[in-house]
């Protein structure tokens, strides 16, 4: 049997499963796989909302025809409290208008029960793309707190560029805003150069 690449952490998966038997069944088959997880059985909307907010889960598995809580009630509720949590369907069965509107609402995945040696991959490559989609998510924050930087930045900086209107007689500048004014006045607004007066030797 092939063993798959283990995790550096014990996985949490809160199952979503009304039959005892199936889910021993499950659990055998991921040990087999060489999987280490601790895995939380509910098949109660309650339990199902306590595991999330006490005991937030790494991927969540969940049958689909549960007769109080169905698959797809797990997945709304899923979507809206972790939605970064991968969700797998693990199912008897599974049409393929089921299937495609469990991709559509949110599903990461869905291995049949009579095809259980799929659901180890599954859960691994489920994993690994939360990893790298929390991973950009993270550079992605980062580079927009960069850019806000940068144009924080870019405000202190002032530049003078273009043709100014200045006055051959008093050197008043033009601002189109507030009209002529003193030199020294638009320069310290348009610029960060420091004015100092002092006399050139010819004024001197």
């Amino acid at each position: 049997m092939q063993i798959y690449v283990l995790m550096k952490h014990k996985i949490r998966i809160l199952l979503v499963e009304d039959v005892a038997a199936d889910a021993e069944l499950i659990s055998h088959v991921l040990r087999q796989a060489g999987l280490l997880f601790y895995c939380q059985r509910v098949d109660t909307r309650a339990d199902f909302l306590h595991e999330l907010a006490h005991r937030p889960p790494d991927v969540i598995l969940s049958d689909h025809g549960l007769p109080t809580f169905d698959g797809f009630s797990a997945l709304a509720v899923a979507k809206e409290r972790t939605p970064d949590v991968p969700f797998i369907f693990v199912t008897g069965a599974l049409g393929e208008e089921v299937a495609i509107t469990s991709f559509q609402k949110g599903a990461t995945d869905y291995v049949l029960k009579n095809q259980l040696m799929h659901l180890a991959p599954a859960i691994q490559r489920a994993l690994r793309e939360a990893d790298d989609r929390t991973a950009r998510t993270r550079l992605e924050a980062e580079r927009d707190a960069l850019i806000r930087e940068l144009k924080e930045a870019l405000v202190q900086i002032k530049t003078l560029t273009g043709l100014l209107p200045i006055c051959a007689s008093c050197k008043k500048i033009r601002d189109h805003q507030h009209g002529w004014q003193p030199m020294e006045v638009y320069l310290q607004k348009h610029s960060d150069a420091m004015l100092t007066h002092e006399l050139c030797p010819e004024c001197a």
